[in-house]
């Protein structure tokens, strides 16, 4: 609600605000609308008021249209409302007009009634009943796009108003993931979004014709959603088009791209394999002198009283009382406290005494740099969050490691190549194809992977046409057997009433007794299947063993897996996944 009264308020002076940007394109005059190239209104006739005639008939946008647009809700960073500029003076006409009339209900409105509601600052808007409650109506001012608001204060609405089609239009960005969302919801950061969107011209360009509609927002060329993620992630303020750190990190990210690889002192802090940060050694060494300039200034610093709000100024954090480099995200009321982002921490904080930095710390690069790793396969739902925890306990582990970036593409985040010890981390935590070959308990099983030695064993029997019979196989040696159909490697454990009792090698080792042993190819005869003991770390009581030997069925179920928790000498703690879906899901205790 705090949100939702804020943009209220904040719309009632927006006008004032674009009109030197827009006053060739804001309609003044309700009889020009149909003036304007890209208008969706016309003229509807009417005698019954002098108000009336004016009042246009609003057509929804179409695939294809290109808008000036009033951003007059935020949803959240994916979804939000926009009003035509075009009809954005008509709009606030109308709720100054609804003060004016005096039409009041004469009985409970119904759940759908369009109505004139009064907020709590006692400006009327057009609202449709969402619900009726004993404290009052909840609605939706319809040329807002505000839900859920909660009046007391209603009245009749007009009918030369009722028949005009709302005025906000519900609008969404494509490929917004839920980390970014949560991260702006976490940070509280829609006070400067909804600044930004209110004091520029935003464009729209609308990508599908009907609710919700697809759009690119853009300002002065530029991706609206690029400069939104650089607010969140690098904690660049949108009405900022010049950071001279932002530059200098550039001027950075250029020379190690020219680079093949580069060594990396640190990774942290870490959200998951699509946004983390990295030190390399170079900026590393950049920090060490950053927090030289800074002790070495104490004595001289000059105070800066009246920060504004994107400035770059040497912060005290409010935790531990020291001082670094910030952004000024935005001034807290009724407190000296602002919120930051401290520039070589990549952390937002509040922060207080603030000062001028010297021209060294106001054009250094930054310390720590955004990245995302390079994935060529899009994963998604449970497997990527499983992936994520698999990163962060990767990097957890990789303390004294050798570790190396090579950037892939510059941008916010870089797209990077992360390697351990020589080994491509992306190789490490993204889905393996296991059969569980030993399912006594869901804590404690092994699988097998399918490995390169798994395909190297597949392929050689598949490929081979003639097997050699063996008479007289010697004990615990390997061969060859023909089991449905199929040729498999087995290891011989004796004669049995006339066979040979062999256990299987590559799969669930069951005995069992054949007729024919052949010659194993020498190709294959030393080649391992990666086998791990692994433990899906649940609850005991809440889980059912043999609804996951029944899901595992004899180790004939291929599942996909993620290591979550390297554990070598116990078991270590895996997700397993069946198309796409995470088996935990299917393993709890049926009700009694």
């Amino acid at each position: 609600m705090k949100n939702s009264e804020e943009n209220l308020n904040n719309s009632k002076n927006m006008v004032g605000k674009l009109k030197n940007e827009v006053i060739d394109e804001v309609v003044t005059e309700i009889s020009t609308l149909l003036s304007f190239e890209n208008s969706q209104t016309e003229e509807l006739d009417s005698s019954n008021s002098n108000y009336a005639k004016n009042i246009p008939i609003v057509n929804k946008p179409a695939l294809g249209d290109i808008w000036n647009v009033y951003v007059s809700n935020i949803n959240s960073l994916k979804y939000f409302h926009v009003q035509n500029m075009n009809n954005h003076e008509y709009i606030q006409s109308i709720c100054s007009k609804l003060d004016k009339y005096d039409l009041t209900s004469k009985k409970l409105p119904k759940v759908g009634n369009l109505i004139a509601a009064r907020d709590l600052n006692g400006t009327w808007y057009r609202a449709k009943v969402q619900s009726v409650t004993e404290l009052g109506l909840n609605v939706c001012y319809i040329d807002f796009g505000i839900s859920k608001v909660l009046v007391t204060v209603y009245k009749d609405l007009p009918k030369e108003l009722a028949s005009i089609k709302p005025m906000a239009y519900h609008c969404y960005f494509k490929n917004v993931s839920k980390e970014d969302e949560n991260r702006l919801s976490d940070l509280d950061l829609f006070d400067s979004i909804y600044k930004y969107y209110s004091n520029y011209k935003i464009t729209a360009t609308f990508l599908s014709d009907s609710d919700p509609y697809l759009v690119t927002l853009s300002h002065n060329g530029k991706d609206v959603l690029d400069i939104l993620y650089n607010l969140i992630w690098d904690g660049i303020v949108p009405s900022i088009s010049d950071d001279p750190i932002n530059h200098a990190k550039l001027i950075m990210l250029n020379k190690m791209f020219l680079k093949s690889k580069t060594g990396v002192v640190c990774v942290e802090p870490i959200f998951s394999k699509n946004h983390f940060y990295v030190e390399t050694e170079f900026s590393y060494q950049v920090g060490k002198t950053i927090r030289t300039e800074i002790e070495k200034q104490t004595a001289k610093w000059i105070p800066v009283l009246h920060p504004e709000e994107g400035q770059i100024v040497i912060a005290k954090n409010t935790n531990d009382l020291k001082l670094y480099r910030a952004r000024v995200i935005k001034k807290y009321e009724n407190s000296e406290e602002h919120k930051c982002f401290l520039i070589d921490c990549a952390t937002f904080e509040n922060c207080f005494e603030m000062f001028e930095p010297t021209d060294y710390l106001r054009t250094a690069p930054p310390v720590k740099i955004h990245c995302s790793l390079h994935v060529s396969t899009n994963f998604s739902g449970d497997i990527l969050e499983s992936m994520n925890l698999a990163f962060i306990n990767e990097i957890a582990e990789s303390k004294g490691k050798s570790k190396i970036i090579k950037i892939k593409k510059i941008g916010s985040p870089c797209i990077i190549d992360l390697e351990i010890s020589d080994l491509n981390i992306i190789q490490v935590i993204k889905p393996c194809e296991v059969r569980v070959i030993n399912d006594k308990h869901f804590n404690s099983f092994k699988v097998r992977l399918n490995s390169s030695g798994a395909k190297k064993i597949s392929d050689v029997l598949k490929s081979t046409k003639t097997f050699f019979p063996i008479s007289n196989p010697e004990i615990f040696q390997l061969y060859v057997t023909k089991i449905d159909q199929q040729y498999k490697r087995v290891k011989y454990m004796g004669e049995f009433e006339g066979g040979f009792k062999v256990m299987l090698v590559d799969e669930l080792p069951i005995k069992i007794v054949v007729d024919e042993l052949y010659e194993i190819p020498k190709s294959i005869i030393n080649v391992k299947t990666t086998d791990l003991y692994c433990s899906l770390g649940l609850n005991k009581t809440d889980y059912s063993n043999k609804l996951f030997s029944d899901i595992c069925n004899n180790g004939n179920v291929k599942f996909k897996m993620v290591v979550i928790t390297n554990d070598h000498i116990n078991a270590h703690i895996v997700k397993l996944f069946l198309n796409s879906k995470d088996i935990k899901s299917m393993l709890c205790n049926q009700p009694s």
